[in-house]
């Protein structure tokens, strides 16, 4: 694979902290492709911090040499940073899709501390893992079989096994095509998550006596260079008919469930009207045969009365968007079904806690940061990442630093921030400091997740031996 310089070359480097402090927080972005062989270098954080760094009235002039040390948090095997320059490389090889599955930007982050003599500054590394073409489209099936009844309406539409494409972008899914035939075409559509699929419409009136039956090709092909496709092979079998199918009220509904229904809670009263008597009349409801298992595990449909209802608890932090095809048939010979389209949409609520990850820049015991009596003012001590699986105001989480006014909490990054030194240090005066770090949601009622942490001073040669009496 071509490892070419454009692809490793840094995309920004910013420097987030106020001007008017030593302490500076540096974002840098770069870019890598999937599947780039061990050992390819993506950038060079002396170099490129150096660069940023140069027109910044805090830029060091001492010339002191500075290395780099990976923050403990990250122990992933994807990246390699070499300590005396920074040079960040291909750990072993990366697979996009398992990482990262389908999101559309994908991205390792780490946090790295560049340090010369007692100045420590933290640097946030954003990695961008780009996709290549390296997964064809499948279908779950090779083969299937469609009942169509022969007095079928022009233009009714048949859903269609969909398939999967691991890539995302351009390199995902881009058409489906059906082979030539007399009857039958396909129209591509998208669901609400994005994924496309496409349906079967009958272009002509079907005689079974005629033809009763076609072998139809359904082909997905993705927008890769040069693009990947998958095949199906779909048999047509044409049946006779009773006079009327089911008909629903609406063709599709659109539903909003809180992630914190209960299960039985009814979603919708389905109902299909058929004019037909006896078994030809009598309808009964269920999933559309391409209704995936996880569908079937969460939602149930009653047989008898149409009622949709939650099987099992749902998760919005999972998944908050569900779109399933219910059907309605009769029990007369040969039935033609009808189908409805159901959108769940799941509604957040404030069910999860914030938490909170104390990563000291030394530590030798858990639960303690270390950090030198001598240490500059305004020097990093340690980073405190928040997180609240929660969307919205719920997800939004306020940290404060409680215990002594000798540290502060700093904005480091979006909801990560730095714990600082705010005075000059004296271990013979205060040798340990002992820390609350508070994260509080802003949902209603909020969560709150309380930490205590402790602070360490290593001592330093600072002090002549004095008699006691001269």
């Amino acid at each position: 694979m071509e490892t070419s310089g454009w692809k490793r070359t840094i995309l920004l480097c910013a420097i987030l902290a106020s001007q008017t402090t030593m302490t500076q927080t540096k974002t840098v972005k770069y870019q890598t492709f999937e599947e780039d062989a061990p050992g390819t270098v993506i950038g060079n954080l002396a170099k490129d911090i150096s660069s940023a760094s140069s027109a910044s009235p805090h830029a060091s002039s001492s010339g002191s040499k500075t290395n780099f040390r990976m923050m403990k948090q990250f122990n992933s095997s994807f990246i390699r940073l070499r300590e005396s320059d920074g040079q960040l490389a291909i750990g072993e090889r990366i697979d996009r899709e398992r990482i990262c599955k389908h999101t559309l930007r994908c991205a390792i982050a780490f946090d790295v501390v560049s340090f010369s003599k007692e100045q420590f500054k933290l640097v946030h590394v954003e990695v961008e893992v780009k996709d290549i073409n390296d997964n064809s489209p499948e279908f779950p099936r090779k083969e299937s079989s469609l009942d169509v009844s022969e007095n079928t309406a022009v233009g009714t539409r048949i859903p269609l096994d969909f398939a999967v494409d691991e890539d995302v972008g351009v390199n995902y899914i881009q058409s489906y095509q059906i082979s030539v035939n007399s009857h039958f075409s396909i129209d591509v559509l998208s669901r609400a998550d994005g994924v496309k699929y496409a349906e079967l419409v009958l272009m002509k009136e079907l005689d079974r006596e005629t033809q009763s039956t076609f072998a139809l090709d359904l082909v997905a092909m993705d927008g890769g260079n040069p693009s990947r496709s998958g095949t199906t092979r779909i048999h047509v079998k044409v049946k006779d008919y009773n006079d009327n199918s089911p008909v629903f009220d609406r063709s599709s509904f659109s539903v909003d469930l809180p992630e914190d229904a209960p299960v039985g809670f009814l979603l919708l009263d389905l109902n299909a009207e058929d004019p037909d008597e006896g078994l030809n009349g009598e309808v009964v409801y269920g999933f559309g045969h391409q209704v995936p298992a996880e569908i079937r595990q969460l939602f149930r449909v009653d047989r008898k009365t149409g009622r949709l209802t939650l099987e099992s608890p749902i998760d919005f932090e999972s998944k908050n968007t569900y779109e399933f095809d219910v059907q309605a048939s009769d029990l007369g010979p040969n039935p033609s079904p009808a189908i409805c389209k159901i959108v769940v949409q799941v509604q957040d609520v404030n069910d999860n806690a914030p938490e909170i990850s104390i990563t000291p820049m030394t530590s030798i015991t858990a639960g303690i940061a270390y950090i030198t009596e001598a240490a500059a003012r305004e020097s990093f001590v340690a980073l405190v990442s928040t997180s609240d699986r929660d969307s919205g105001a719920n997800g939004q989480v306020h940290c404060t630093l409680y215990g002594h006014d000798h540290f502060r909490l700093q904005q480091a990054y979006e909801d990560s921030f730095m714990i600082v030194s705010t005075n000059p240090l004296d271990r013979e005066k205060i040798p340990e400091y002992n820390l609350t770090v508070v994260a509080e949601d802003l949902g209603s009622p909020p969560f709150r997740t309380i930490t205590q942490y402790t602070i360490r001073l290593s001592d330093e040669n600072d002090n002549a031996p004095a008699f006691s009496k001269p």
